[in-house]
Formats: structure tokens, C-alpha cells, sequence
């Protein structure tokens, strides 16, 4: 019985270290299933976090002082980063994407008002719980189309090693039309 109380405390504490309240403090990704074989799949993550997966320090307030040309080089490095480590295969067979990321200014936007907010003291990563609480995270996109319904079943998404833990979320879509005026409900 012992053993249980250790085990369970262990869990207790190690819990927190992954998870701040009831959200995820790491990079999360969602890959959705599309009418027609469309395959979507959404990277959200910190950039702070990112650019620290080694030895470096890059702290918010040295990202956020960088001069926009110098952000620019950083922007352009992220996204070759993710253009080769970012690897979709369908059985061994490679998958070209159609990638969409934001632009620099766009990015450095996301950075800049982080800075901003945890300097007026409303950013507190330590309550993350909501979409609105990751707003300072980045997003990457990708799709491809299924070939035929059978390829999902060999369908694997390798994630950059410096995006650290990447929380997933499979999805397909139930879609419908509605008409102009009428109500959508909810159906299984």
C-alpha cells in the first residue's frame, strides 16, 4: 500500500509540471479529416518556447527588442524549421503540403503585445485554461488531400523535436448546409 501512496504522489506533483489547471502548457497540434479527403492540420505553439528547446536563453524581452529586420532573419529560420522537420507521410511515401504560416509582422505583432501584457501583469501562464488564455501562441498550417479514404489508415504526422511534447487532436467533420434563417441543431 505504501508503494500506491508514493505512486500516487508522484503523479500529483508531476501532473502540474505538464498541465496548468485544466490547460496545456505545450505545444498542441489538430489534425482534422475534411469532406473529400482534405487533411488539416493546425500547429499552435510558443514561440519563446520554441527558440528554447537548447542551451539558449532567448527570453520574451530580448524577442520582443529585436528590430524588425532582425526578427525577420528569426521568422525566416522558423519557418525553414518547420518546412523540414514538419513531416507528414502517408505509409513511407512523403506528402507535399500546402503550408500557410503568418508573416513576420504578424508574429512579431503576437510577441510584442505579450511583452506588453506581461508587463502590465494580465498575462499568467500559470492559469492557462482557455483558447483566449494561448492567445500569444503561433499557429502553422498545413493540408494535403487524401489520394483515397484508405491512405488514413497510414497517415503520420512527425513534429519538429524542438516543439517539445505536442498534445494532438484527431477530428473528422460532420457537416451540414443550413439555409438562410434556419436553425442548426446539434445531432449524432
Amino acid at each position: 500500500m505504501n508503494v500506491m501512496k508514493w505512486l500516487l504522489l508522484f503523479c500529483m506533483l508531476l501532473f502540474p509540471l505538464l498541465a496548468y489547471g485544466h490547460g496545456i502548457h505545450s505545444a498542441t497540434a489538430q489534425v482534422a479529416l475534411r469532406p473529400g479527403g482534405l487533411i488539416e492540420v493546425e500547429v499552435q505553439y510558443n514561440l519563446v518556447d520554441l527558440l528554447n528547446h537548447g542551451s539558449q536563453e532567448y527570453s520574451l524581452p530580448i524577442i520582443a527588442s529585436l528590430s524588425e529586420e532582425q526578427f525577420e532573419l528569426l521568422h525566416t529560420e522558423v519557418l525553414k524549421l518547420f518546412t523540414k522537420a514538419l513531416i507528414i507521410k502517408i505509409g513511407e511515401r512523403r506528402i507535399g503540403l500546402h503550408i500557410r504560416f503568418p508573416t513576420s509582422d504578424e508574429m512579431f505583432a503576437v510577441i510584442k503585445r505579450e511583452f506588453i501584457e506581461a508587463k502590465i501583469g494580465g498575462h499568467d501562464q500559470s492559469d492557462l485554461y482557455t483558447l483566449s488564455d494561448r492567445r500569444f501562441y503561433q499557429k502553422a498550417y498545413f493540408d494535403f488531400r487524401l489520394v483515397s479514404m484508405d491512405d488514413l489508415k497510414s497517415l503520420s504526422v512527425e513534429f519538429p523535436k524542438e516543439l517539445g511534447p505536442v498534445y494532438v487532436t484527431y477530428i473528422e467533420s460532420k457537416n451540414s448546409l443550413v439555409s438562410p434563417g434556419a436553425l442548426w441543431e446539434y445531432s449524432e
